[in-house]
C-alpha cells in the first residue's frame, strides 16, 4: 500500500499545480456562461454602463483601453468581488457571486479573452491567480 500511495500523492499534487497554474488565456469561461452574462449585463447594466459597455458620464467603459487600464494586473476574483460589492450604486451588494461571475464571463468576453469549455465557477479556488493580462 506505500508504493500505491507513494505513487499516487505525486500525480495528485501535480494535477493541483497544473490546475493553479490556469491562466486567463486558457478559455476560463463557456459560451453559455458568457450570454447569461450578456442577458444580465443588457438588463441590470446597460443604463449606466451603456449598451456596447462603452461607459456613460461616471460609469466607466467596461471594454477597450479604459478596461484594460483599470483591470490589467488584477485578478478575476477582484473583477467579481468588485462588481459584487459595489453595484448597483444606490444599492451595493444586492448581486449574488454567481450573477456577478456571469457577467464578468461576458465582459471577458467582450474584451477577448478565449471562451472555453466550462463555466467560470464563482468558487473556483484559483480566481485571484486568475489575473487579466494585455492582449496577446
Amino acid at each position: 500500500m506505500k508504493i500505491k500511495r507513494i505513487l499516487i500523492l505525486p500525480l495528485a499534487a501535480a494535477a493541483l499545480a497544473a490546475e493553479a497554474a490556469r491562466s486567463i488565456w486558457d478559455g476560463v469561461y463557456s459560451a453559455e456562461q458568457a450570454a447569461r452574462g450578456k442577458k444580465i449585463y443588457k438588463a441590470e447594466c446597460a443604463d449606466c454602463h451603456g449598451d456596447a459597455l462603452e461607459g456613460i458620464d461616471k460609469a466607466p467603459a467596461l471594454t477597450g483601453p479604459i478596461f484594460s487600464q483599470n483591470w490589467t494586473g488584477k485578478s478575476v476574483f477582484r473583477l467579481i468581488d468588485v462588481t459584487r460589492r459595489t453595484m448597483p450604486p444606490d444599492n451595493p451588494g444586492m448581486y449574488p457571486r454567481p450573477l456577478c461571475t456571469d457577467v464578468a464571463a461576458y465582459l471577458l468576453s467582450e474584451n477577448g479573452y478565449p471562451v472555453g469549455k466550462t463555466d467560470l465557477a464563482p468558487d473556483a479556488p484559483d480566481l485571484r491567480q486568475l489575473v487579466l493580462a494585455a492582449k496577446k
